[in-house]
Order: structure tokens, then C-alpha cells, then sequence
């Protein structure tokens, strides 16, 4: 990882519960089914799907967010 922390591997996992569709997204570090970074349950497959790389891209953003941000303060405590 390097030092912005701009490394994470993630996974969705979707698959039928019952009558509903579950999807989950969890990191490659901690695969484990018990403790996901998301999950929720849906009425059909392509929702749950959608869901599921609706939150990744979210997840993505917002680590851009943070990156810019950093790298922001790091010109601007440098200048």
C-alpha cells in the first residue's frame, strides 16, 4: 500500500436468500461473510447487482475525495 493508502480490493458477492437477492462487498484482506464492509437484501438479481457496484463506486469516490485532500495539504503545507 503506499503511503496515500491508495490500494483496497474489493469484492461483491450476490447470490439468492430465500425469496430475496443478497449482496454483499468485502475487502480482499477479510473475505469472511460475518463482518462485510456492506450488504443488503433485494427483490432481484440485476437490483442487488446494481446495488452492490452502486456502493463500490461510492467507496471508490470518496477514496479519491480523500486522496485529493491529502495530497492538497501536502502541496500546501510544502509551499
Amino acid at each position: 500500500m503506499s503511503d496515500l493508502g491508495t490500494e483496497i480490493h474489493l469484492h461483491a458477492r450476490v447470490f439468492r436468500a430465500g425469496g430475496d437477492w443478497y449482496a454483499d462487498i468485502d475487502d480482499h484482506a477479510d473475505p469472511q461473510p460475518d463482518d462485510p464492509f456492506w450488504y443488503g437484501y433485494y427483490p432481484s438479481q440485476q437490483e442487488a447487482m446494481d446495488a452492490a457496484c452502486d456502493r463500490i463506486a461510492a467507496l471508490h469516490r470518496a477514496r479519491c475525495n480523500r486522496i485529493s485532500h491529502q495530497l492538497l495539504l501536502r502541496t500546501t503545507s510544502s509551499a
